[in-house]
């Protein structure tokens, strides 16, 4: 009859060539995404009135202005001449926003770390386990 030792072995060789692999996989994917895709960049926004209506100003990474419309009553609690932290895209500086980003591919990242750690830890002990 087969022992607890005996039958762990195969369990934690499945976890590992599940887990790791996939873990890795996963921490890679929310790489690429934080570097490549959702690059948000912060600027000092400043609120103009002007003939034109009103809205935020704002330079980017290459000192280009660029400018927000807003509605008087979105920006009703600011006045002329205050500063709030925007983020923009620095490819794409009309997709802005003034709340902070969400860290991209968050889920994908805690359930990467999560799984790496789990094939790791069957890894480690695949291999110090022949040794009871």
């Amino acid at each position: 009859m087969p022992t607890v030792l005996d039958m762990a072995g195969p369990i934690l060789e499945m976890l590992t060539w599940m887990c790791l692999p996939t873990g890795l996989g996963l921490l890679f994917y929310t790489g690429f995404l934080r570097r490549f895709v959702h690059p948000w960049a912060v600027a000092d926004a400043v609120v103009y009135s002007d003939s034109t209506g009103v809205g935020f100003r704002w330079l980017d990474r290459k000192q280009q202005v660029h400018r927000a419309p807003m509605s008087p009553h979105d920006i009703k609690h600011l006045s002329e001449g205050d500063t709030l932290p925007i983020y923009y895209h620095p490819k794409r500086p009309t997709q802005w926003q003034t709340a902070e980003p969400e860290e991209a591919g968050r889920t994908a990242a805690v359930l990467g770390r999560v799984l790496t750690g789990i094939g790791a830890v069957a890894l480690l002990a695949g291999f110090v386990l022949p040794m009871f």
